[in-house]
């Protein structure tokens, strides 16, 4: 991606300033702006934002612009702080950076006032997991740490608080508007194909990630992405870098050891050949989760932890909401909520976690472009029936039959509750019910943890209704042979 000429260029609070986006980052850069008194107005692409009476409220003597963004609108104002959800990419703001205007997004303006330690951390998935992660290890170990970004908390309003470490979740978006932020350690978790509908290609959106590895003390690389990274691990520093991955760790990098056991999902995670803690005494599954808690030890490494602490730490974790979460027994059926499964990569994951149970899938919503051929081939390989919903539903099945899936494992329908009730049909004693849609969520829901919360009320609901049918037959069948 093409640099700007002015991407170095310092934050100026006596200049007028736009702030570009009226959600919780936009409001999160107003409140600071208005503490530093600086001045600022407000403008939001929508016609009606859904904050735009909390903002008219709080700021109250502030100008507003809202509707379709207009390059004569600008003009007032030579720097702007723009949210994720929009992109820098559109001619508007190619012209605002050739006249010379300063285009960042908070976190920028965040790297710039920083005065403590940074660990960063993206990935296509993973990013929370590890990022919560990182937190609880931290301070559990007793350092001060509070997360943020694109999880939870605003970056500009970490600032407000006492922490000795603060750890950054950066999406793509934010690392786009972002240039000068130095880490003590930083990682690109995984690539896989996500917002194809904002980047020309899985590269493009690649190069973008890495920017996160840029004014990095200790990079954290995955040894097992078939990219660029694994080039990278190779040319690098390795004194400036630590490499974590699914395989035997050579020196003293992370990596996974085959337990001697029978269990062949059993590991030992190790640093070199000591190992740290076995994967059986981690409340998360899966490889891709061992390699969320190696990812996380690796970015704590510069702090020098006490070990047992961490592992006591990671013994506790239990893992965040909508992110392969258990909800439920059904019949002896498991039912997990996946709904933060929003691209393919996340998905494949999810299904391979469970790979030696037969798993129902659940899956579909809006697609944003990807190519869901690799999904069609793990779909036709391991999964016993896959329920699709959404608007872009029919391109997965298409995938999963051209994979050769065959049509009668495929079933299709218009709601969550229909889901629910297809998958009980389908599920025998032993299987798992996985709904990870493999997209985003807006075609039906407002976000993927609305999503996720109607697939835990409707298996609580479909639990309600299958135990009084239940309770109802055995009552049915006593009366029966009473008389």
């Amino acid at each position: 991606m093409k640099k700007i000429t002015n991407q170095y260029k310092a934050f100026d609070f006596t200049v007028p300033t736009l702030i570009v986006g009226m959600g919780n980052t936009g409001l999160s850069c107003a409140r600071y702006l208005n503490k530093k008194a600086c001045p600022f107005a407000l403008a939001d692409s929508r016609d009606v934002p859904p904050s735009i009476d909390e903002v008219k409220k709080e700021f109250a003597e502030t100008d507003i612009i809202t509707g379709e963004f207009d390059i004569n609108d600008f003009k007032a104002y030579q720097q702007f702080i723009v949210s994720p959800g929009i992109s820098i990419r559109n001619e508007l703001f190619s012209t605002l950076q050739q006249q010379g205007c300063l285009v960042i997004g908070d976190i920028e303006l965040f790297a710039q006032v920083a005065d403590k330690p940074v660990i960063a951390i993206t990935g296509s998935n993973g990013k929370s997991t590890v990022t919560t992660l990182v937190e609880k290890i931290a301070n559990d170990c007793g350092v001060k740490a509070i997360a943020g970004g694109n999880l939870g908390i605003p970056a500009l309003d970490l600032l407000e608080t006492e922490s000795e470490l603060y750890i950054l979740e950066l999406s793509s978006f934010q690392l786009e508007t972002t240039h000068s932020l130095k880490t003590l350690s930083a990682t690109v978790l995984n690539i896989s194909e996500d917002h194809m509908d904002r980047y020309t290609d899985i590269e493009d959106y690649r190069r973008v990630k890495e920017t996160i590895y840029q004014n990095c003390e200790n990079k954290i690389i995955n040894l097992d992405e078939n990219s660029s990274l694994e080039k990278k691990a190779s040319e690098v520093n390795e004194t400036a870098s630590i490499f974590f991955g699914s395989k035997e760790p050579e020196n003293n990098n992370y990596g996974l050891v085959k337990s001697d056991d029978s269990d062949h999902s059993s590991y030992r995670l190790n640093k070199g050949q000591h190992t740290i803690i076995q994967s059986t005494d981690i409340k998360l599954k899966g490889i891709y989760n061992y390699l969320n808690v190696l990812s996380a030890l690796a970015l704590l490494e510069p702090l020098q932890l006490d070990e047992q602490k961490q592992v006591e730490s990671i013994k506790e974790y239990h893992g965040l909401a909508h992110r392969c979460e258990w909800v439920d027994e059904i019949n002896n059926v498991q039912y997990y909520n996946d709904s933060k499964g929003t691209n393919v990569g996340a998905t494949i994951a999810a299904i391979n976690a469970f790979s030696s149970v037969d798993t129902i899938l659940i899956a579909g919503g809006v697609g944003k472009d990807a190519d869901f051929t690799e999904l069609g081939s793990v779909i036709e390989k391991k999964i016993k029936s896959t329920v699709l919903m959404g608007v872009d539903s029919g391109i997965i099945k298409a995938c999963a039959l051209k994979s050769g899936a065959k049509n009668d494992s495929l079933f299709t329908v218009d709601s969550m509750q229909e889901a629910l009730l297809t998958a009980n049909k389908l599920a025998q004693a032993g299987d798992v019910v996985l709904f990870s849609p493999a997209c985003a969520s807006f075609d039906m829901y407002q976000n993927y943890m609305k999503r996720g919360d109607d697939f835990k009320e409707k298996v609580l609901a479909l639990k309600v209704l299958l135990f009084s049918y239940t309770k109802e037959k055995r009552k049915d069948k006593g009366l029966k042979n009473a008389s």
